[in-house]
């Protein structure tokens, strides 16, 4: 690799300055000394780069392109979410019936304490989006 002795090097990375207006290296960030390309010349390619100048409304366009989102994006109901929405009073009243059944065997508190965990579970699972 030979080094081009027409384009100064960072003095922390010891590579050529890829961009010569920048005040920093851009592979290391190290800021450069003020005198650094004293004595150089500009390269042949930045020459006739120029960036046009733009209007004032045009830079606050750009800002905001930058925070606001252009398309909102819509959230997709899938089928899945909706059939499992709608499962939801379903296993509702087969815990009522498990209820009812399984009165004589177990404490009614625990069949409704296990169904009220499932449901909120099945509830919580759906409103993260994870179902």
């Amino acid at each position: 690799m030979s080094l081009d002795p027409a384009r100064p090097l960072c003095p922390k990375c010891r590579r050529r300055i890829a961009a010569w207006k920048l005040d920093h290296c851009v592979y290391c960030g190290e800021v450069f000394p003020a005198d650094l390309r004293e004595g150089f010349a500009e390269p042949e390619a930045l020459k006739w780069v120029e960036r046009p100048t733009i209007s004032p409304e045009a830079a606050r366009q750009l800002e905001m392109m930058k925070i606001v989102p252009v398309g909102a994006e819509r959230k997709v109901r899938s089928v899945a979410r909706w059939l499992a929405l709608l499962s939801v009073p379903v296993l509702g009243m087969l815990l009522y019936m498990l209820w009812a059944v399984s009165g004589r065997v177990m404490p009614g508190w625990v069949v409704v304490m296990i169904g009220l965990g499932v449901i909120g579970y099945l509830v919580w699972s759906l409103s993260k989006g994870t179902a």
